[in-house]
């Protein structure tokens, strides 16, 4: 939680923020055993609808040492009792926050995914359910690779058990085998990672501007009560984290 102090003549005012949520982007290649540098390879910032309800609402974000956090100005539920905590604005029932990623060509050359925006776009949400070893994912379950489809350069799926990245154009019609070296490169063993089931045709995201991905989260529709971002009415203490992992390129 954090507290501002605001001065003013023969009294002092008290403001309160407290997080609402966190996303912690998990990446190897933007990660020492001190260090978590990811806001070097994305940039994030809420789309133009969001930034007016920031506003309205009385919200804040940051995204810092790969943590992306968002704020809100609270009141107590119950004073002097410093827990729960309530909205200092009331927030609609329909409370939806859209927060736009950009990547740099650096993170692109050191992720295994494939080259979103112009066509198609990520997109995550709080409105799955993905849940594993404790994590809270807003990334759907990875896709099962189909020896049909067709995958783009850096298209992550699974197979038997593990994860698979396309190096190449794959075209269901070639018949092209997953086992094949010089299309697909076997990764590790199955976890949640963002992957090719994340990534849809940019009509049907329907994003403002072009980006790399879209993070999306709701007040309502949330099919698994983890990933609420309230407590009715109130706020979580504390504020649920979600997670996103990316795989590193050799």
């Amino acid at each position: 939680m954090t507290v501002f102090k605001i001065k003013q003549v023969h009294e002092t005012v008290a403001t309160l923020y407290q997080e609402l949520f966190k996303i912690r982007f998990e990446h190897l290649g933007y990660e020492t055993p001190d260090e978590n540098f990811l806001s070097k390879g994305l940039s994030i910032a809420p789309d133009t609808r969001t930034e007016d309800l920031f506003r309205n609402y009385h919200l804040d974000y940051r995204f810092d040492a790969g943590v992306l956090t968002c704020f809100i100005h609270c009141n107590l539920f119950n004073p002097p009792n410093a827990e729960p905590k309530i909205p200092f604005v009331t927030v609609p029932a329909d409370l939806w926050i859209r927060f736009l990623v950009k990547a740099s060509d650096d993170f692109s050359m050191k992720t295994y995914v494939v080259a979103a925006g112009s066509k198609q776009t990520y997109a995550f949400t709080n409105q799955i359910n993905n849940t594993s070893g404790g994590n809270l994912f807003l990334s759907r379950g990875v896709e099962t690779y189909v020896a049909a489809g067709d995958y783009a350069p850096g298209a992550v799926v699974s197979n038997g058990g593990q994860l698979f990245a396309a190096l190449k154009p794959v075209l269901g019609s070639a018949g092209i085998s997953i086992g094949n070296a010089a299309f697909w490169k076997s990764l590790q063993p199955l976890e949640q990672v963002v992957s090719k089931a994340d990534l849809f045709d940019n009509a049907v995201v329907n994003a403002e501007r072009e980006c790399f991905a879209v993070i999306d989260l709701f007040r309502s529709g949330t099919v698994n009560a983890s990933y609420r971002l309230f407590d009715v009415d109130k706020l979580f203490h504390p504020a649920p984290v979600f997670t996103l992992k990316f795989i590193k390129r050799p």
